[in-house]
């Protein structure tokens, strides 16, 4: 169903208005710091954007002379730690990304670079002039992407429906943090590159010509080499235009009767990926290099889809609520413009599964559903579905559906602005973190008690304990042995008694309190501190056992921690005292457990005796 030419283009006036409001939000927070990891070349960008001065600066795109990298690792402190190459099996660093966003950060890089030799500043790669120049190439990018895409929309639908489809989609969803904030990402190109794809497509499938077919297949393999996950886009003109028997067949006969184009196309395609697969093999010595780390991989099939689609930690319909109107749409779709259907789905539910197949679901730091993001592309045709058909129905349905969008735009931006300013966190958003936070500005230091802990094993002091009530849940004096596991126990030598615990290869784990939280503490939280006297005749460093408290929510280990033995210097042939404390995290389910015990995991036995676990509540 293609629409006539549109008079009044209120639509150009949105595209306009929606870039303005782009480049006017990223300069409200425009973060030019260079020695921060807040700052745009840092984390996962640093990894994508590394081939660039690897190549141009410092001609060195193996990294066989590390020093510049640390340079720059000193100085601008890109990044936490440097996980964004690896060495290969010939002793090159190999990039962990591909080299398809260094591609499109290129002209921005010489800009930068440019400037930087200009106004004295160090031509180094990430100083000021990289950072705005990179920045301002986000921009340029993103408001491409809109053109574009309003391009596409004027094609099936009215000119009100366009603008409309635009303002929810920039504005409503997290498309407008990761343009006017988070830019560098792939994700703001990739939605510029998915729209180039669509009109593409739409245009050699109206009148089959090469400066359509070279440049579709140049830009299906610059998707992939962007993001290897990007290349389910080719399901795009592979469908398109096809929705019964009959469209098949016209779609088979065009391709046989366009088929060297079609062969170009593939061939414009193959080449691009070559540039990686060229890149691989010269510093890994194979043509096929998988440069993420070990556990980083695709798990099949979908295994975390309901937590990328409704958990508050990164559920996309939790925080972009109003793409469920786009779902709805899927319906209006089908009864309308039944010859977008099976491209639109079919790529929206792969690359859901795909998305929903990586173990970090969550994609680290980020708002919402991130990689999402340039799958709007393709929403946008049941979105705009749905929206045609509303504008259609009476105002008793239009008026309250029409409240709701503009409620979820509003919580969009807030919540934008919240992300933005810390109080919406990143990466450990919780159900009670969120409602605790939901619409405020400002948040206490205890409101981030409900937050999901870091992952890292931080040791934690309860250094002041008068503000708690003290109780001992769980004493273990080992006083009465098993007797059908008499050699679990040593007699004679112990802390107090006759008997202690012997530890080796034989017995992993001591005894283990394993008590759910509701029988632990009334309260939100509580400290737990577990205590227990440890002998050997070994090195210590070879005392290897640790202490360890986790709590066990949903069946995984959830805040799990441990002390070492081995690295806390302890003295041999002597009973040493041993100690952790560890702050509950807030468990949604009281039932959910908290265990704590000693763990052997070494050659040389161990005794222990006298473990004792106590709990300190709050007071108030």
């Amino acid at each position: 169903m293609i629409r006539s030419r549109i008079k009044f283009p209120i639509s150009l006036f949105i595209v306009i208005f929606l870039s303005a409001a782009i480049v006017f939000g990223r300069a409200l927070l425009p973060r030019w710091l260079t020695y921060d990891v807040l700052s745009i070349i840092t984390w996962d960008v640093f990894g994508y954007y590394l081939y660039l001065p690897a190549i141009f600066i410092h001609h060195d795109l193996g990294i066989r002379d590390f020093t510049w990298v640390q340079q720059l690792l000193d100085t601008y402190h890109p990044t936490i730690s440097f996980y964004q190459a690896y060495q290969g099996p010939g002793g090159d660093y190999i990039m962990k990304y591909p080299v398809g966003l260094s591609i499109l950060f290129s002209p921005f890089f010489f800009i930068g670079h440019i400037y930087a030799g200009l106004s004295g500043l160090p031509q180094d790669g990430l100083s000021l002039p990289y950072q705005v120049s990179l920045a301002m190439g986000c921009l340029v990018y993103a408001i491409v992407g809109l053109w574009i895409f309003r391009k596409i929309l004027n094609r099936y639908f009215s000119d009100t429906v366009s603008a409309l489809v635009m303002v929810v989609t920039v504005l409503g969803t997290n498309y407008f943090e990761l343009t006017a904030y988070d830019g560098a990402m792939p994700h703001n190109f990739l939605f510029t590159i998915y729209a180039f794809i669509v009109w593409l497509t739409i245009r050699w499938h109206e009148k089959p010509a090469w400066r359509f077919a070279i440049p579709l297949g140049l830009l299906c393999g610059l998707a992939i080499l962007v993001r290897p996950t990007a290349g389910i886009i080719v399901m795009v003109p592979l469908l398109w235009n096809i929705f019964g028997k009959g469209s098949l067949l016209e779609k088979v006969n065009l391709v046989r009767k366009h088929l060297f184009q079609v062969l170009v196309m593939i061939l414009c395609l193959i080449l691009v990926l070559g540039i990686q697969l060229l890149y691989w093999k010269i510093h890994s010595g194979n043509w096929i290099y998988y440069s993420y780390e070990k556990g980083e991989e695709l798990q099949w099939i979908s295994r975390h889809l309901w937590k990328v689609l409704f958990s508050y930690k990164k559920g996309w319909l939790v925080y972009t609520p109003v793409m469920i109107f786009a779902i709805l749409g899927f319906i209006n779709l089908w009864k309308n413009i039944r010859d977008l259907l099976l491209p639109v789905i079919v790529f929206f539910v792969i690359n859901l599964l795909v998305i929903s197949s990586w173990p970090t679901w969550w994609y680290g730091g980020s708002f919402s559903q991130r990689p999402l993001m340039e799958a709007y592309v393709l929403l946008a045709f049941p979105m705009g579905a749905f929206i045609d058909w509303l504008l259609t129905r009476r105002l008793v349905i239009k008026i309250p559906v029409f409240i709701v969008i503009t409620f979820f735009i509003l919580l969009n931006l807030f919540q934008t602005w919240q992300y933005m300013n810390f109080i919406l966190d990143p990466s450990q958003m919780t159900k009670k973190y969120y409602w605790t936070i939901f619409g405020r500005t400002s948040i206490a230091p205890k409101d981030r008690l409900y937050l999901e802990p870091m992952e890292r094993n931080d040791a934690e002091a309860l250094s002041d304990t008068t503000g708690f009530n003290r109780r001992v849940i769980a004493t273990f004096d080992f006083e009465q042995p098993d007797p059908n596991n008499p050699g679990f126990y040593c007699r004679d030598t112990s802390v107090s008694g006759n008997y202690s615990l012997r530890m080796s290869k034989k017995l992993e784990f001591s005894s283990t309190v394993d008590i759910q939280y509701k029988d632990l503490s009334t309260k939100d939280f509580a400290w737990i501190r577990s205590t227990g006297w440890v002998y050997f005749t070994c090195k210590p460093e070879e005392v290897k056992c640790s202490l360890v408290i986790s709590c066990n929510k949903h069946g995984d280990a959830y805040k799990y921690r441990m002390v070492e033995l081995e690295k806390l210097n302890l003295v041999p042939g002597q009973w040493n005292r041993v100690s952790m404390d560890y702050m509950t995290p807030y468990l949604d389910n009281k039932e959910n457990t908290v265990q704590t015990y000693f763990w052997f995991r070494g050659d040389q036995e161990i005794l222990i005796d006298d473990f004792v676990v106590t709990v300190f509540e709050p007071k108030n």
